[in-house]
């Protein structure tokens, strides 16, 4: 199958540029340590002064002049973020803002690019979860040129037809490979946990919503909700008051008014009791772990000493989380912990990832350190220390003209005084150990939190059991039974008489190109099975040979060479005694040369036999295969699950075949397989989400 050449050597590009997963442990530092400085005298700071106005039609207007540089920037923020989205409607405004650029009645995409990129000037949008900001920035001479676009894009975006498919390709792109990051699908749980269905800050854009969406939808949002009555235009750098105004006048003094009320949030009801989310993620080798609960909205008034007691539990390298969990126990990298502000109600988390082995010992020390806080004074150093990292951090915060605004926006956006930026380092000073344990007993609450893990239920589900109530879940959302996990057997039924012996060709094309060709080749060799396979496209060779056992399919032995534009990766593994020894040589980039001797069952793929495997199963619309897999880049075992999604009839170089659609959730990159329906499941067709590449079966014999 094209996955087990083209895809691994796609990752491979991929993972040059990025760090390899995994847990690492600290180790106890041996260097002598000695005592740093003192620190010197705090500077006064005084915030930098703002001016305000407004237009006739509601459009609020702040600007900060700041005039150190040449350079200008305008942000337009509208409440208007995905929490307005409506139920099967998810994902609405960031598609929305996604294609806001890409044309208006007086340009089409290109245009607009050529022209903001010809003065060096750069023009975006996006949409968070409540607010919707359309922004530019380049040299101060050219905001004029920068204000009209703003406008035009905010006033006249037609949402081009291929724009909005393109846009929807890579959201669906993104979302599918979302579901092969933990840490990814342990956020999308926590917050619907946490908020529950029913509320706009709960559910996540899945791939049935964003499907749905229409040029219309697109449309009625913007003519909802992109109003000036709410919205706020903060404009900082070498400017003035009067020059901005007249801008504003100019691009946006005919914007109509008329925004609708703001929507009503319904109250996020805290749970009444700790529970557990397990979204089970087989073969993961290690867990990650979020304990939190809806938190203070930002203009609580104890939302300060609330940021001096997260800084000491665990906002930081010197906090309580990651000092006892990663310095002491060694059992992360790190673990963190923050107050989240919305413009409703925010959040309190706490995080870590973890080795599988030690995901309930990691819950238990979160639950107690939470615990901690209510239940212990916390000494004067550590607030102290809290107090003088928040305050002597905050000018960091507001070195540039772009930065100062932004806090400007956050702060009136949220609703907050003017004092809570301009004195903020003064409120923080105020605070005292007294304050912190107050905050804590008031807003953190140990026995009412969500508990998302997100690992091998297998292995961690009985550690769990003794902490709290579990609830069990697929990496999509849907609801599991303990049998369904307990039960299941990842390498089941595997019938390697199913095969054929065949040789099968296939073409590589790039944007509907010719880009090269992949040969496949399938024999026996007495008790074993003998996969060869041959690329040669424009950037990439390979040559790999796979061994499996004849009956149960089970590994056994890869050889591998391949190439791209001067990176090359060559591997030789075998099983024996259910250990996976040999080495492989990968670019310096993915951890250059390595030895393997680790344990490894026989059911596990090694790279290039999910093809065997599948072509050997019972596929089925709706069936749902799951298998571990070693990934050789990153060294370790994954999870990879087929999911039999549709059915359609193909026709390419080969012939015209009946397929069942299958799309890949986990492993390197999102996948859909056209695979025969009649035994053995070849692969007709591979194409990969988001890119405009495909494999297709050119002759088979």
């Amino acid at each position: 199958m094209a996955d087990s050449i083209d895809c691994r050597t796609r990752k491979l590009v991929l993972v040059l540029l990025a760090s390899l997963p995994g847990v690492l442990v600290a180790k106890e530092a041996t260097a002598q340590v000695t005592e740093p400085p003192p620190p010197l005298p705090e500077r006064p700071l005084e915030f930098p002064a703002f001016q305000e106005t407004a237009l006739p039609n509601g459009l609020e207007i702040i600007v900060l002049e700041h005039r150190n540089q040449p350079v200008a920037s305008a942000r337009l923020y509208i409440p208007a973020g995905s929490s307005l989205d409506p139920a099967d409607k998810g994902g609405l405004a960031s598609m929305a803002a996604g294609v806001l650029t890409q044309g208006t009645e007086n340009r089409d995409a290109r245009e607009i690019a050529e022209t903001i990129e010809g003065v060096g000037a750069s023009l975006n949008a996006s949409a968070g979860r409540d607010f919707f900001t359309v922004s530019v920035s380049g040299l101060a001479e050219h905001l004029p040129l920068g204000m009209e676009l703003l406008a035009d894009v905010t006033l006249n975006a037609t949402f081009p037809e291929d724009e909005i498919e393109l846009h929807r390709r890579r959201t669906l792109s993104s979302l599918q490979a979302a579901l092969g990051q933990p840490q990814q699908v342990a956020v999308r749980r926590f917050f619907l946990d946490v908020y529950g269905e029913d509320h706009p800050y709960g559910p996540s854009p899945e791939s049935g919503t964003v499907q749905a969406l229409t040029r219309d939808d697109l449309t009625e949002f913007r003519g909802a909700h992109l109003r000036p009555d709410r919205a706020l235009l903060v404009v900082a750098g070498d400017v003035g008051l009067e020059e901005v105004e007249e801008l504003a006048r100019t691009h946006l003094g005919a914007w109509e008014p008329g925004a609708p009320s703001p929507m009503e949030f319904p109250a996020a009801a805290m749970r009444d009791e700790t529970r557990i989310s397990l979204v089970h993620r087989p073969g993961s080798v290690q867990s990650t772990v979020l304990v939190g609960h809806v938190g203070p909205e930002a203009k609580d008034p104890d939302f300060i000493p609330l940021e001096v007691m997260n800084r000491v539990l665990g906002g930081g390298s010197d906090s309580r989380l990651f000092r006892i969990l990663r310095e002491e126990k060694g059992w992360t990298y790190g673990s963190y912990s923050q107050i989240g502000r919305r413009a409703e109600e925010g959040f309190f988390l706490a995080l870590a990832d973890v080795r599988t082995e030690v995901t309930d010992s990691t819950v238990v020390e979160l639950l107690h350190q939470i615990e901690r806080l209510k239940d212990e004074p916390v000494p004067e150093e550590e607030v102290s220390a809290a107090i003088s990292y928040l305050a002597g951090s905050f000018p960091l915060t507001i070195e540039t003209a772009s930065q100062i605004a932004g806090q400007i926006a956050e702060n009136r956006l949220l609703g907050l005084p003017a004092e809570r930026l301009t004195g903020y380092r003064e409120a923080i000073r105020a605070v005292d150990p007294e304050d912190v344990r107050r905050v804590a007993r008031g807003h953190i609450h140990p026995d009412r939190l969500a508990v998302i893990v997100v690992g091998d239920a297998q292995e961690v589900l009985a550690g769990l059991d003794g902490i709290a109530e579990v609830f069990l879940y697929d990496v999509e959302g849907n609801p599991l039974s303990r049998e369904e996990v307990l039960g299941e057997a990842i390498s089941s039924m595997r019938d390697g008489s199913l095969l054929t012996p065949m040789v099968r060709t296939y073409d590589v094309f790039m944007q509907d190109e010719s880009a090269g060709s992949i040969t496949y080749s399938l024999e026996r060799d007495r008790d074993s099975w003998v996969a060869r396979a041959e690329m040669a496209t424009e950037v990439i060779t390979q040559d790999q040979e796979l061994r499996f056992s004849y009956d149960g399919l089970e590994a056994q032995s890869l050889e591998q060479e391949s190439s791209q534009q001067g990176a090359r990766v060559s591997a030789s593994l075998r099983l024996q005694d259910g250990r996976l020894v040999g080495g492989a040589d990968l670019p310096p980039q993915a951890g250059g040369s390595r030895t393997f001797d680790q344990a490894l069952s026989a059911d596990v793929l090694l790279p290039g036999m999910d093809e065997y495997v599948l072509a050997a199963s019972s596929l089925a619309e709706g069936e749902e295969l799951s298998f571990t897999a070693f990934d050789l880049i990153a060294g370790e075992v994954i999870p990879v699950t087929f999911r039999v999604t549709g059915t359609e009839t193909l026709t390419v170089g080969a012939g015209t075949f009946d397929t069942y659609r299958v799309e890949t959730v986990g492993g390197p990159a999102p996948l859909v397989l056209h695979l025969r329906k009649s035994v053995p499941h070849i692969l007709v067709r591979q194409e990969y989400a988001g890119a405009p590449l495909r494999v297709e079966l050119s002759s088979i014999r």
